[in-house]
C-alpha cells in the first residue's frame, strides 16, 4: 500500500511541475524594414501604426527603402512612406550638421586678454571684451577643463573670469554719407548671426540655455526689452538667442516649436500663436514662434524720405539676428518662472557642393525641363555637333527664384530695391556632365551671366555652354551641383527660466 501512495505522489509532483512551468514561448522575430515598408499598406490599421512606429526607431538604415517606398503605386504606402522619410531624413542631417566642435582649456593664472585671444583662435568665435565695462582687464584668469563642447567651454571661461555676456536687441547702422537726389542708397546688409560678435563685460549672471551642440540657444535675462507680457492673460513673448558655431553656414531660424512647459506652480503650459505653415512638411504640435524679421515699409526704409533730396533715410539700427522671440501661453497668469522648458529650434543651414538636379540622357532629353529643391529648373536646349574639331555641345538653361526674392519674402531685403545683391563666392551652381561609367568629363564650361529675367523680377534665368572635344562624345548625364538649404533641428531643454 505504502508503495502505491508513493508511487501515485510521485505521478501527482510530475504533474504539477510540469502544469506549473509551461515551456517558455519562441522569441518573436524583429521584423525587418523592408517587411514593415510592406506593411504600410497592410488590411490592419493596426498593423499600419504598429510598422510606422517600428520605422521611426529604425534610424537612417531605413532610408534607402523607405525612398523607394515614397514611389509606391500604393497610396497609403505612398503617403506614410513619406511622413516618415521626411523625419528620419531631418534627424540624419541635423545629427550629422550640428554635432558639435569640442575644446579643452588650460588657462592658469593667464591675464584675461591672452586667454581671450587664445580662445578666439581656437574656437573661431568672434569674441568682444567691453574694456569700458570691465573693471581689470588685465587681471589674471584660471580655467582648465576636460574636452567639453565649444559653447560649454565659453560658458565655463565666463564664470572663471567673472564675465557674462552683453545682449541686444538692436543692432548699430554705420552711417552713410549723404547722396544727391540721384544717387543709389543701397539698403544695410542684415548680418549672419554668427557674425554678431559675443560682448563680454563683468557680472555672474549665469543664463539657462542648451550647449550641447553647434546652435547655443540661451534665454535672455528678464529686463531684456524684447519680452513682452500681456498681463493677467499668461500671454508672453520671451527672447532667446539663438547663435550658431561659425562655419555652420546657418542661414536663419526658420521656427521653435516648444513641446514641454512647465511653470512654477507645476502647471503645463497651452498653445501659442502659428503663422502661415511653409511649404515643408513639418509637424507642428506645439508652440510655434517664427524665425525671420527686418524691417521696411511702402517707403522703403520705414517709410522715412528725405525732404530734400526726395531718397530713402537708412535706419539708424537693424534687428539683431540672434533674437528669436517665442510666444508662450502659461497657465498660470502670474507664474514668475518656467520650471521646465523642452522645444527645438528648426533652422535652416546651406550645405555646399550637393547635386541638385540629374538630367539623364541629354540627348534625349531636350527640352524637357527637370525640377530640384528651391524651384529650381534646369533645361537642355540644343544638343549640336559642329564640324570639324570643334566637338559636341550641349547647351543648358537654369532657371531659379530670384535671390533678391526670397531674401525679401524672409525679410531679409528691407529696402526694396532692385537690383539684387551679388552673389557670394560658391554660391552660384555649376553644371558637371559625365559619361556612361560615372566618370566626370572635361569640358570647357561657359557659365553665363544673369541673361535674363521674368517680367515680375522674381525668375532668373542663367544659361550654360558645355563644349567637349570631338572624341569625348555626348554626355550620359548631366547633374546641378550647388548649396542646398537643409533644415535642422536644433533639440533644447531649459530649467528653471526667469519670466519677465
Amino acid at each position: 500500500m505504502r508503495r502505491l501512495f508513493a508511487a501515485l505522489g510521485t505521478c501527482g509532483l510530475a504533474i504539477g511541475v510540469a502544469v506549473g512551468n509551461p515551456p517558455a514561448p519562441a522569441p518573436t522575430a524583429v521584423p525587418t524594414v523592408s517587411e514593415l515598408v510592406t506593411r504600410l499598406g497592410a488590411h490592419d490599421f493596426r498593423d499600419r501604426e504598429a510598422a510606422v512606429a517600428h520605422l521611426e526607431k529604425s534610424g537612417a538604415s531605413a532610408i534607402p527603402a523607405l525612398r523607394e517606398a515614397a514611389n509606391s503605386p500604393d497610396p497609403e504606402v505612398r503617403q506614410r512612406a513619406s511622413a516618415i522619410l521626411f523625419k528620419l531624413q531631418r534627424t540624419a542631417d541635423s545629427t550629422g550638421l550640428i554635432a558639435p566642435k569640442k575644446v579643452t582649456l588650460t588657462y592658469r593664472d593667464m591675464p584675461l586678454g591672452t586667454a581671450l585671444t587664445d580662445l578666439k583662435t581656437r574656437t573661431g568665435l568672434n569674441i568682444v571684451l567691453d574694456t569700458t565695462r570691465v573693471a581689470d582687464p588685465l587681471r589674471k584668469v584660471t580655467c582648465v577643463t576636460g574636452e567639453v563642447p565649444l559653447w560649454d567651454a565659453l560658458e565655463q571661461f565666463c564664470a572663471a573670469a567673472g564675465l557674462q555676456e552683453a545682449h541686444r536687441l538692436e543692432l548699430d547702422v554705420p552711417k552713410q554719407p549723404p547722396t544727391g537726389r540721384r544717387g543709389y542708397v543701397a539698403p544695410p546688409a542684415i548680418p549672419n548671426a554668427d557674425a554678431v560678435p559675443v560682448v563680454l563685460i563683468d557680472g555672474k549672471d549665469r543664463l539657462p540655455g542648451a550647449r550641447a551642440t553647434a546652435v547655443r540657444i540661451v534665454a535672455l535675462p528678464k529686463s531684456f526689452p524684447g519680452h513682452r507680457v500681456t498681463l493677467g492673460t499668461g500671454e508672453t513673448t520671451m527672447c532667446f538667442d539663438v547663435l550658431p558655431t561659425p562655419g555652420l553656414n546657418w542661414q536663419d531660424v526658420v521656427a521653435v516649436k516648444i513641446t514641454k512647459l512647465t511653470d512654477d506652480a507645476g502647471r503645463a503650459g497651452g498653445a501659442g500663436s502659428i503663422k502661415s505653415a511653409p511649404a515643408n512638411n513639418f509637424e507642428f504640435d506645439g508652440v510655434v514662434a517664427w524665425g525671420g524679421g527686418g524691417f521696411g515699409g511702402p517707403g522703403g526704409f520705414g517709410g522715412r524720405f528725405d525732404p530734400r533730396t526726395g531718397m530713402p533715410i537708412p535706419p539708424d539700427s537693424l534687428p539683431n539676428p540672434r533674437i528669436v522671440a517665442v510666444p508662450l501661453k502659461l497657465a498660470t497668469p502670474n507664474a514668475r518662472s518656467i520650471k521646465r522648458l523642452e522645444g527645438h529650434v528648426l533652422g535652416e543651414v546651406m550645405v555646399a557642393n550637393q547635386t541638385l538636379i540629374t538630367v539623364p540622357d541629354p540627348a534625349k532629353n531636350t527640352h524637357t525641363a527637370f525640377d530640384g529643391p528651391g524651384q529650381m529648373r534646369l533645361t537642355v536646349t540644343a544638343v549640336s555637333e559642329a564640324k570639324g574639331n570643334a566637338g559636341v555641345t550641349v547647351q543648358v538653361t537654369l532657371q531659379y527664384p530670384s535671390p533678391w526674392a526670397v531674401s525679401a519674402r524672409r525679410g531679409l531685403n528691407p529696402g526694396g530695391i532692385w537690383p539684387e545683391a551679388p552673389r557670394g563666392a560658391g554660391q552660384t551652381p555649376t553644371v558637371k556632365a559625365l559619361d556612361a561609367t560615372g566618370k566626370e568629363m572635361l569640358a570647357r564650361i561657359n557659365n553665363g551671366a544673369y541673361s535674363d529675367s521674368s517680367d515680375d523680377g522674381l525668375t532668373m534665368f542663367q544659361n550654360y555652354n558645355l563644349t567637349f572635344a570631338k572624341d569625348a562624345g555626348v554626355p550620359a548625364k548631366l547633374t546641378l551641383v550647388g548649396p542646398r538649404a537643409v533644415v535642422v533641428e536644433v533639440p533644447f531643454v531649459l530649467e528653471n527660466v526667469p519670466l519677465p
